[in-house]
């Protein structure tokens, strides 16, 4: 399958210093080159998880830039001058976020403490009241490395010394609002065994087991939330599972963890040291979250949203998940791509208004109301590499009235690029708001970058497995690995039918090769 990357178009020489800076950013981050003034982002393989990158990327060298001006100035050129024009500083930086009562009750050998995110609170109670099964994220994948215990217990203790979330547990009553603490050291739990000599059943039998085991619920309130086992395939392999509370990592952060343990565990191998790098605390991220929950613009945002919003559909019976997967053919997936390119838009955006289409034709509405899945890490320096819970479900609406695929595409973006400047505002809020009919159905989009780069270094083989219980009634993720498109659909059946979640599988599918093939075909079919 082709990567999302198109080459840059012939531009005008770069004539500003700090066009000259950009360019090179965007070159680094896209791994491309030759990139001029009036390139387009989007066209060359960006999206709105790589535009975070760049950001930061930007900030490490000087550039005052936000992701806002990347999406409404997507190119080398506009983005440098709005910067300018906006007179962007340097953001604030994070202060105490407990009282002075709170942080008087911090238990002594704790590192750091700060307030619960209204994310992470909602996972942590809805993860309690489904006796933990909700939020536990297990992983597992197979590393193209001899296993060396010491040298892995190595590896991973310093991941654990570098990032705080792996040192973290939640307090639930001792202060006056949830509080996240951060311990001095944490243990993560690590077994080992080998499982060179079994045969394949009993291989299969024992990791099986070893899944279930590692999924089993966490406390919140004991640290780590995280767990790993690791078991020899072979004399230069070995498989490497690990749970976690997702309370404490999204995906972005879960694959950053793997690559820089991977990384750091082949070069300790080969006797060589690793440096990543310096994270932004993840404080940081508390603080803008608790500014944009007081943000009068965000409210009155979605208070517009929810003028004409129908309401939510009541659970029926015991909530069931099914799971449905499927892979886009290579040639749907290579047409999208390709087409994004042509059209100026990231591949998100297709992918959003094939979903939205689907949503659309199976409400018989012409436009869809879902939740979108939207990163709000800092626009700082150190963001990219800090692991915690950045993410948020927040309504989306795109209409489809009259529109081809080209159009619906541009609509998608369009109503992303509305919602970005309140992205950070609290999923409960806007839930509050707006009601439940967006959230009943999600959408997410996710490039696997990093797992790709350790595929192609060869230290990570390509398949995986993965699972993560949620609590939405319809789940669509879609997962660019590189060599695959792959789209999972996530049924409760307390809400809708397995049959509902087969129909609209079908209609993503469609959509997409609609996209790939007919761009001018209507985007809503009833």
């Amino acid at each position: 399958m082709a990567h999302e990357s198109i080459a840059p178009s012939v531009s005008r020489p770069v004539l500003s210093p700090e066009e000259a800076v950009m360019a090179q950013v965007w070159e680094d981050v896209l791994q491309i080159e030759g990139v001029g003034p009036d390139d387009d982002f989007f066209s060359c393989g960006g999206d709105s998880l790589l535009a975070i990158t760049v950001v930061g990327e930007a900030h490490r060298r000087g550039l005052e830039i936000t992701m806002l001006h990347l999406f409404k100035y997507p190119t080398v050129r506009g983005m440098c001058e709005a910067a300018v024009a906006d007179g962007a500083k340097a953001p604030q930086t994070v202060t105490d976020l407990l009282s002075p009562a709170d942080r008087a009750k911090v238990p002594a050998g704790s590192r750091e403490a700060m307030p619960a995110t209204r994310l992470q609170l909602g996972m942590v109670y809805e993860s309690l009241m489904s006796d933990g099964e909700q939020y536990v994220c297990t992983v597992v994948r197979d590393i193209r490395r001899p296993l060396d215990e010491p040298k892995l217990r190595a590896a991973l203790d310093l991941m654990t010394e570098r990032h705080e979330m792996l040192r973290m547990r939640f307090d639930l009553s001792n202060f006056s609002e949830a509080v996240q603490i951060v311990a001095h050291s944490a243990d993560i739990p690590l077994t080992v065994a080998d499982h060179t000599a079994l045969d394949a059943a009993e291989r299969a039998r024992r990791e099986t087991a070893i899944r279930e085991e590692l999924g089993r619920p966490f406390d919140p309130e004991q640290a780590p939330l995280l767990r790993f086992h690791a078991a020899a395939t072979g004399p230069e392999s070995f498989r490497l599972s690990y749970a976690y509370h997702h309370a404490v990592l999204d995906g972005w952060s879960a694959a950053s963890l793997l690559h820089e343990l991977v990384v750091c565990y082949a070069r300790s191998l080969a006797g060589e040291e690793t440096d990543f790098g310096r994270p932004l605390p993840f404080a940081e991220f508390v603080r803008l979250e608790r500014a944009a929950a007081r943000s009068e613009e965000s409210a009155a945002h979605f208070a517009a949203l929810a003028a004409d919003m129908p309401p939510g559909t009541s659970r029926r019976g015991t909530p069931r998940t099914v799971d449905l997967d499927a892979v886009v053919p290579d040639a749907d997936a290579e047409g999208l791509i390709a087409r994004a390119g042509a059209w100026r838009l990231p591949v998100k955006s297709l992918l959003l208004a094939a979903h939205s289409a689907a949503i659309a034709g199976e409400r018989g509405e012409s436009r869809a109301d879902i939740a979108l899945l939207m990163n709000g890490r800092p626009e700082q320096e150190g963001s990219d590499l800090t692991l915690g819970l950045f993410i948020n479900y927040l309504p989306l609406r795109v209409g489809l009235e009259g529109a081809d695929w080209r159009l619906a595409a541009e609509r998608a973006f369009d109503a992303e690029r509305d919602l970005l400047p309140h992205r950070r505002y609290p999923h409960a809020e806007a839930l509050g708001v707006v009601g439940s009919r967006p959230f009943e159905a999600s959408f997410n989009y996710l490039h696997l970058r990093r797992g790709i780069s350790l595929v192609e270094d060869g230290l990570v083989e390509a398949r995986q497995f993965a699972d993560v219980r949620f609590d939405i009634p319809l789940c669509v993720d879609v997962q660019n690995t590189g060599d695959r498109m792959k789209i999972h659909v996530g049924v409760d059946t307390s809400f809708h039918d397995e049959e509902f979640g087969r129909r609209l599988m079908a209609r993503i599918l469609d959509g997409i090769h609609r996209i790939a093939t007919s761009p001018d075909s209507d985007a809503v079919r009833p």
